[in-house]
């Protein structure tokens, strides 16, 4: 495995085993803003792209066997966010409710030029409810 490659799973392994204790003791756009990188990376090319999909699965796949590690759509999508940030992708943190609102399953994703990146299910279904970095809307004002 190359150097590169071997670092970006090293990474997103110690991110996965530390973001629980993270989690807990930080509000949520602390952590995300503290997760991204300033400045921005330069991006990979999507050659790279594909080489860091796979990698990613893959690590979550290994991670899943480790039973006292959390495995939730949240610390996935953190993990997720960051490593594509610090490869230089604009990816936006995404949580959303299901159909039923409150009642119902929430789901944390992430986005790349607002389509999901590496999810199975089908999202559409859920009202996003928390978005990083925020998305800049222009507000009327008469």
């Amino acid at each position: 495995m190359p150097l590169a490659r071997a670092r970006r799973v090293a990474e997103l392994v110690a991110l996965r085993l530390t973001l629980p204790s993270r989690v807990a003791r930080q509000p949520l756009d602390t952590l995300l803003a503290s997760l991204t990188p300033t400045p921005a990376c330069v991006p990979i090319s999507a050659r790279a792209v594909k080489s860091l999909k796979r990698d990613v699965l893959r690590t979550e796949g290994a991670l899943r066997l480790l039973p006292w590690l959390p495995s939730t759509c949240l610390y996935r999508a953190l993990a997720r966010y960051t490593i594509l940030r610090r490869t230089g992708e604009d990816a936006t943190f995404v949580m959303g409710l299901g159909p039923k609102g409150v009642q119902d399953d929430g789901h944390a994703w992430v986005e790349i030029a607002g389509e999901p990146f590496e999810e199975r299910g089908d999202i559409s279904q859920y009202a996003v409810t928390f978005r990083y970095p925020p998305s800049i809307t222009s507000v009327e004002v008469s």
